[in-house]
């Protein structure tokens, strides 16, 4: 990689020495030929440079990766914090907002073909269910809210409220 430096003059434009931008001429191998075209292309139809581009993909792939890792260390730090329960691979369930509160712990319902949710109101649910996932069948009473059921659902095949 060859590099060459540059700091980029902002004055007259209101901005303070701190705001100086240090430029490089770089050089980077293996980009594909295919995506540099592409790359190229960008540039002409919205008159950037190729580094303007650069920068700009850069800043947000950075960007991408620090909230990633700020979202898997918060999941991280829920999981050893959190007190959940998985209840998983089985056929046929059928569950009480009283079974939930004999638990008393948030649930995980995970890999059942049909969920089905009995004697159970909103506050119960929110209360009780942390996620629904992989589940084909989801029966849920009127009392229950079905935005709050898909708030919480993943890879949820029907919904069938009674």
């Amino acid at each position: 990689m060859t590099e060459k430096k540059e700091l980029e003059n902002n004055e007259g434009n209101g901005e303070d020495e701190k705001d100086r931008i240090v430029r490089k001429t770089i050089s980077v191998k293996g980009v594909s030929a295919d995506l540099y075209k592409k790359i190229q292309k960008v540039s002409n139809d919205t008159g950037k440079t190729i580094g303007q581009l650069t920068d700009e993909a850069y800043r947000s792939f950075v960007g991408s990766v620090e909230g990633a890792k700020h979202i898997s260390e918060s999941f991280v730090k829920g999981l050893k914090e959190g007190s959940s329960q998985f209840i998983e691979n089985i056929k046929e369930l059928e569950i009480s907002g009283k079974d939930l509160e004999e638990v008393g712990r948030r649930i995980v319902f995970r890999n059942i073909e049909t969920l089905t949710f009995t004697d159970l109101d909103n506050d119960q649910f929110s209360k009780y269910v942390l996620s629904v996932i992989n589940v084909k069948t989801v029966k849920i009473p009127a009392s229950v809210s079905k935005a709050k059921l898909l708030l919480k659902s993943n890879f949820v095949d029907k919904i069938v409220t009674y």
